[in-house]
């Protein structure tokens, strides 16, 4: 139910625009939320919109909140939110709400006022206008004074989740430095893929790593799309796309719209949404759209693409599904030998460390002692935790390995992207020690406030299952 807004929130760049305040309300949705209970496909729904610690929820205070939750939406990311992010933030806000009754927090008139006088947007020359605040919100402002008191309401049970949490000095040092300092690295790579051709295998073996393994075969959401298109190469082609998307909002369909002016109905065939869309190639926004569309619905806007513009209707979806084993036995082939491969390469990539760690201490190089065995030694350039290594892949645990060796000696193998890694640390890079005095404070803050914001997203996890929540209002 709420893997949409993990994926929504990975698409904004501008996640980190978002206040605070705003923060605390949303973010254990997005991060944590899993442990409550979708009723969207249950029959014979019930007149109220969820459930929580035994409390029924009605649709009003549910939409209340879903209008309240809307605005921060819109205001953090524009527009285009989807409605399920919409729903749990709502859902968040309220669950967080009820709670911080349940713990007898409470927010008094004053509070509410004194928040509301401090907005810029409500003063003049300095001081709060009450005609102003009046002829803004007119017929609005008791809605707005009552989110208000609710954002007070779930900041105080934020402040009393995270009273004690605390940082000292040497945590600041310690995350300064796994963030900034940097090492530089020799390392052999022992590549899975050399180790494919000594995967062993028959039919039964096949099948009984299909039937262990069948989450990973798992196909995701299809989509089948019919579309028009209008090539750039054509002359006119905007005017004409935009001519033909006229006639198919008016007429309803693409058939009618297209004979008219003598283009052709294509079909994708179905395709999931980390694929190439067929006979079009990449677009985000062509898969975006036809992921967020409805069976025989029709795209009102055009979609432009390097080749060209789309008119485009969703003409089938599929739910997904795990295929049968006759489907997918080229796949499971290939993610056998693949498996097997790691093993085996496991297993010879440890022989190859026991051998060379000992020459290496007896003051071997390490490029000799691994030569005979037809590795090549590389050198990483100084990287940190959040840099990328090419054929290792991100450099977290390549760097936190080179970190906790002595200079010179060598890892045992690492597990990386396209092989197994044996990594020797040559330099350490440190941190500005200038730097990180200028920079301490505010560095200490956000660690403060992650840290804080870890310990409140376990305390949200924890209200979920204790809440036994269910709710009716998903799609």
């Amino acid at each position: 139910m709420f893997s949409m807004l993990l994926k929504f929130l990975r698409k904004r760049k501008n996640m980190k625009r978002i206040m605070w305040g705003l923060a605390i309300l949303i973010i254990p949705a997005f991060v944590i939320w899993g442990a409550g209970t979708s009723a969207k496909n249950k029959d014979n729904k019930p007149d109220y919109a969820g459930k929580l610690f035994g409390k029924k929820i009605s649709y009003d205070d549910y939409s209340d909140m879903w209008n309240v939750s809307r605005d921060y939406a819109i205001k953090s990311f524009g527009n285009n939110v989807p409605v399920e992010v919409i729903d749990q933030m709502a859902w968040s806000r309220i669950i967080m709400t009820e709670e911080a009754k349940r713990e007898k927090l409470a927010v008094a008139d004053k509070e509410v006022v004194e928040k509301l006088t401090s907005f810029p947007m409500f003063q003049r020359n300095g001081s709060f206008d009450k005609k102003l605040y009046k002829s803004m919100l007119q017929d609005g402002a008791r809605a707005f004074e009552e989110k208000l008191r609710d954002d007070i309401l779930v900041s105080k049970l934020r402040d009393k989740v995270t009273y004690g949490v605390y940082i000292n000095d040497e945590d600041v040092k310690n995350e300064y430095k796994k963030k900034f300092e940097k090492i530089k690295s020799s390392y052999a790579l022992i590549p899975f893929s050399e180790y494919e051709k000594d995967a062993q295998y028959t039919d039964s073996g096949l099948l009984d790593f299909y039937e262990k393994n069948k989450a990973d075969f798992k196909k995701g959401e299809e989509v089948n799309i019919k579309y028009i298109e209008i090539p750039l190469s054509n002359p006119g082609a905007e005017e004409l796309a935009y001519k033909v998307l006229d006639q198919v909002s008016l007429k309803k369909n693409l058939e009618e719209p297209a004979k008219a002016d003598s283009l052709e109905i294509k079909e994708t065939g179905f395709f999931s949404a980390n694929e190439e869309i067929p006979g079009v190639g990449w677009s985000f926004d062509f898969i975006k759209t036809s992921f967020e569309m409805e069976k025989n619905q029709i795209n009102n806007m055009l979609i432009k693409t390097e080749k060209g513009f789309y008119i485009i209707q969703l003409k089938d979806k599929k739910e997904p599904y795990i295929p049968d084993y006759a489907k997918v036995k080229d796949s499971v082939k290939k993610a056998f030998i693949k498996d097997a491969a790691i093993k085996i390469s496991g297993e010879k990539s440890e022989k190859i460390y026991l051998d060379i760690s000992g020459r290496v201490k007896a003051n071997e190089k390490f490029e000799d002692a691994v030569k005979e065995y037809g590795l090549q030694v590389k050198q990483t350039d100084f990287i940190g935790r959040d840099g990328y290594v090419p054929e290792i892949g991100p450099s977290q645990e390549f760097v936190d390995k080179a970190f906790s060796l002595t200079m010179g000696d060598i890892s045992g193998p690492l597990k990386a992207l396209q092989g197994w890694v044996i990594i020797q640390p040559l330099e350490i890079k440190p941190i500005d020690e200038v730097k990180f005095i200028e920079e301490k404070e505010k560095f200490e803050e956000n660690l403060l406030a992650n840290k804080k914001e870890k310990e409140f997203n376990k305390y949200f996890q924890d209200i979920l299952k204790k809440a036994d929540f269910i709710s009716y209002t998903g799609k």
